[in-house]
């Protein structure tokens, strides 16, 4: 697969919230932190606010509201929240609208990641049972085994989409809170991370790269298969 879907990064210079657009997986755009929008919050107690730079993001759709736990990232400013958009020359108020949207949208990217993550781990239980009424039966059915084969690779490609998912996420969490802290002074960037890997499970993943272990090895023991009947049909 291209970097686009293994959230690796490219050699070149390209800024981090244009690399994100470019590297995001499009029918995923929603679900993403807008990181875009967070750096146009610590850009708007200047004088002269502007949008950041690089690509405007397209009009998001309608998002999920995560059964989480409350981050409370938003308590560190300690200010009003104030509305998004607006031009926040102060800094007190800038906080506690950046800190607000921040939780949102880390939020709904925990839940989107909880969300796929069940749907493959479905996917793939489905997968092993198919097999084993296969293997079990002893059944030479060329149109399930072929069906199957290609549910497994379909399945290593989700994780894949969804490991891109995770990695790119967490980078954008770490930067935005970097450039906060460098931006107003406060050095809360270890604070915030620390309690976002805490409370959010994408930040870590372990049950993601538990699952691709689980699926790489489905996909091995299923090929093996494919292969053993195919060489016994033609014999």
């Amino acid at each position: 697969r291209s970097r686009k879907y293994l959230g690796e990064p490219e050699p070149d210079a390209m800024k981090f919230g244009q690399k994100l657009l470019q590297m995001r997986i499009p029918d995923w755009a929603q679900f993403y932190i807008d990181y875009q929008e967070l750096k146009y919050i610590l850009k708007s107690h200047l004088s002269n606010p502007e949008h950041s730079e690089g690509e405007e993001d397209e009009e998001k759709g309608p998002r999920p509201k995560a059964e989480v736990p409350d981050l409370k990232v938003k308590n560190l400013s300690g200010m009003q929240k104030c509305g998004k958009n607006q031009p926040l020359r102060d800094l007190g108020a800038m906080s506690q609208a950046f800190f607000t949207m921040l939780e949102d949208e880390i939020n709904v990217a925990e839940a989107f990641y909880k969300t796929q993550l069940q749907s493959i781990q479905a996917q793939l239980n489905k997968a092993k049972i198919i097999y084993h009424n296969i293997n079990d039966n002893n059944t030479q059915q060329p149109a399930r085994i072929k069906a199957l084969n290609a549910l497994a690779h379909h399945l290593i490609h989700d994780i894949q989409m969804l490991v891109s998912f995770v990695e790119l996420n967490r980078i954008a969490v770490r930067k935005i809170t970097k450039k906060y802290s460098k931006r107003t002074k406060q050095p809360v960037e270890k604070t915030v991370v620390r309690e976002v890997e805490r409370l959010r499970t994408f930040m870590h993943a372990l049950d993601l790269y538990r699952l691709r272990d689980e699926a790489e090895q489905f996909l091995m023991k299923q090929s093996k298969f494919a292969y053993r009947h195919a060489y016994t049909a033609v014999v």
